[in-house]
Parts: structure tokens; C-alpha cells; sequence
């Protein structure tokens, strides 16, 4: 009984004082009050922790689904062309969202989110992600004039954002995209 904490006039159960009152406190802590690392734990208990096998498979599945309903997505890139994006660009926006999906099993959503809010990967990830909803609610939108143009620009977004955010992962992989894409429009522009 020693290693219990009893307060008069007090029923509720004894803390055990090896266990340590850290634990308690956060209990008892109003959300909004606790600190980052509470929140790692809350994303650690809502995705748990699974083998390194089980990651590459579950990103790989993920991966080749996406992968899969981007390819499909260019059956529609016809009619789309003809003025009628809205299943090209579902679909697409699908693909991405899925490969998305995958790389949280492979890095974990805690990590995979620093690694989005990296500088130089800030703008990019930003545009993403804005860009899929945003394609989405243009397509179930109403018709309205320019409606096809807006939706191929959103997915014109999308893809440049996604080339743009693989290539922070590179080893001077933007830089030399700037360099090659200033050669090409110093190219273009001196006719």
C-alpha cells in the first residue's frame, strides 16, 4: 500500500506512483492545452505501427491502384478534349488521391506531413492538395462557361505539382529543372 497516493474524502481509484504522473496529467489535460507530441501519439494510436513489409506492401497496392486509375483516366482524355473533362479529371484526381494515400503507409502521416511542410516542398504540396478538391467541386459544379478549361488547368496543376514535389526528393533535382526549363523558354523566346 505504500506505493499508492490516498486522499482523504476522495473515491477515486489510487495512482500508482512507479507509473509515474506524467500520464496522469495528460489524462486530465484539455486537448487544446497539450503539446505537439500528444498529437504524435494520437496519430500513432490511429494508424499503428505495422512491419516495414507490411508498409512496402500496403504503399506498393496503393501505389499501383493510383497508378492504375491515372492510366485509365486517359481512356476519357478524348472526350475531354472534345469539352468534357469530368471523368478524366475524377478519376485522375482519384489516382493521385490513392498514391497519396500510399505514401503515408510507407513514411507514416506524421512524417510524410513534415516532409510535405519542408520548404521546399511547402508550395508544391500546397498546390497539390488544393488543386484535388478543387477539381473535384469545379466538376460537380454547374455548367459555366470555360468550366473544361478550368478543370484541364486544375489537373495540368496537379501533375506539374506532383512533378514539381518528386523532384525536391532528387539531389538538385528542381535545380536542374529551373536551369533545363530557362534554357528551353531562352530557347523559345529568342525566334
Amino acid at each position: 500500500m505504500a506505493n499508492y497516493v490516498r486522499f482523504p474524502n476522495v473515491s477515486f481509484e489510487p495512482v500508482e506512483l512507479n507509473s509515474g504522473l506524467g500520464e496522469v496529467f495528460r489524462s486530465v489535460t484539455p486537448s487544446f492545452l497539450r503539446k505537439e507530441e500528444d498529437e504524435d501519439e494520437f496519430l500513432t494510436s490511429c494508424c499503428p505501427r505495422i512491419t516495414w513489409h507490411q508498409r512496402v506492401l500496403g504503399w506498393l497496392s496503393c501505389f499501383c491502384i493510383g497508378l492504375l486509375l491515372q492510366a485509365s483516366s486517359f481512356g476519357s482524355l478524348t472526350r475531354a478534349l472534345l469539352g468534357h473533362p469530368g471523368r478524366f479529371a475524377l478519376v485522375y484526381t482519384l489516382g493521385n488521391v490513392v498514391a497519396l494515400i500510399g505514401t503515408f503507409f510507407l513514411a507514416g502521416p506524421r512524417k510524410q506531413i513534415r516532409k510535405m511542410s519542408d520548404k521546399s516542398r511547402k508550395l508544391s504540396s500546397i498546390l497539390f492538395i488544393f488543386t484535388m478538391p478543387m477539381t473535384v467541386v469545379t466538376v460537380e459544379a454547374g455548367h459555366f462557361p470555360g468550366r473544361a478549361l478550368a478543370i484541364l488547368l486544375m489537373v495540368l496543376i496537379q501533375w506539374l505539382s506532383l512533378i514539381w514535389y518528386t523532384l525536391s526528393y532528387v539531389p538538385y533535382g528542381q535545380k536542374m529543372a529551373r536551369k533545363l526549363l530557362s534554357k528551353c523558354f531562352g530557347w523559345c523566346c529568342s525566334f
